[in-house]
């Protein structure tokens, strides 16, 4: 339910209609000042759908103005202040026999980067799910999760992005936020715009990962965007698996699936990247006495 004391930071209506006026047609938004985690909640609609025999419009969107229980990597668990972040999900229904399940948080982290390099932040995407600020500072979290339901599997593709937070209120110390980057008071910032500006890129991409079929979406303009903005190919990265083991190496590509491939040679679907600062080059003194 709305706030008695606060206007919601997001609202509905005026998004579907600036959405709308960017040709984009959005289904009914849900949105509210609190709950536990987009992503379940929506998640939870969806199901419920399906139960009923009423399928869950692609692109209906679950958002709130504070997120309690939000979920991050692995199990972790993401909170922050509220009224201080972008936190949503939004629901895509992919065709039948989709299997490029790797793309989707790049894509989303393509677009999170365009709105926030609008709103004047450098960024950098991180593979597989975070967008950075250009001195590697978190801004922007993704979490994509697929549901498995009886007509086909969909997904509820989540996101957090730090907007207003100020240095007291960072969750981590290698965090960041637009008000920080940008030095602006956060009352400043457009949850709205950056709303819009974030799908105006999103769904554009999806569509044409969709169309691509079985075809190779590295080639793809998206897919190049994606490299073009990714900080972590050509870096020396530890890449923590999930089986716990690590891998070190140079990242050099992204495979068809958007598999990370290391040194050429091994590809990995998951796991936590450490970019690794290169070796100080040698001073003089040094070099002197080699």
């Amino acid at each position: 339910m709305n706030s008695q004391h606060n206007s919601l930071l997001v609202d509905v209506d005026s998004v579907r209609r600036t959405a709308a006026d960017r040709g984009l047609s959005l289904p009914p938004l849900i949105w509210d000042d609190s709950c536990t985690s987009t992503n379940d909640e929506l998640a939870r609609v969806v199901r419920e759908g399906a139960d009923a025999g009423s399928p869950v419009a692609e692109f209906t969107i679950r958002g709130t103005d504070f997120q309690n229980a939000g979920h991050g990597r692995l199990g972790r668990t993401w909170t922050v202040p509220a009224r201080r972040s972008l936190t949503w999900s939004i629901l895509l229904t992919p065709p039948a026999g989709f299997s490029q399940w790797g793309w989707i948080p790049l894509i989303a982290g393509e677009a999170v980067h365009s709105a926030v390099t609008e709103a004047r932040v450098p960024a950098a995407i991180k593979w597989p799910n975070d967008v950075l600020t250009a001195e590697g500072r978190k801004l922007c979290g993704i979490l994509a999760r697929v549901e498995p339901l009886a007509g086909g599997p969909q997904i509820v593709l989540g996101m957090g992005l730090n907007t207003r937070l100020e240095p007291a209120d960072l969750p981590r110390e290698d965090a960041s936020s637009i008000a920080i980057e940008t030095g602006i008071d956060g009352s400043e910032i457009d949850h709205e715009a950056l709303l819009v500006s974030i799908l105006g890129t999103l769904i554009p991409c999806y569509r044409e990962l969709i169309d691509y079929g079985d075809e190779d979406f590295r080639d793809s303009r998206t897919a190049r965007r994606v490299r073009d903005h990714m900080v972590t190919l050509g870096s020396r990265v530890r890449v923590e698996k999930p089986d716990g083991s690590d891998i070190i190496g140079t990242a050099t590509g992204l495979d068809a699936g958007a598999d990370l491939i290391i040194d050429d040679q091994v590809c990995l679907s998951a796991g936590d990247v450490h970019h690794l600062r290169p070796a100080a080059a040698p001073t003089a003194a040094e070099r002197s006495q080699d």
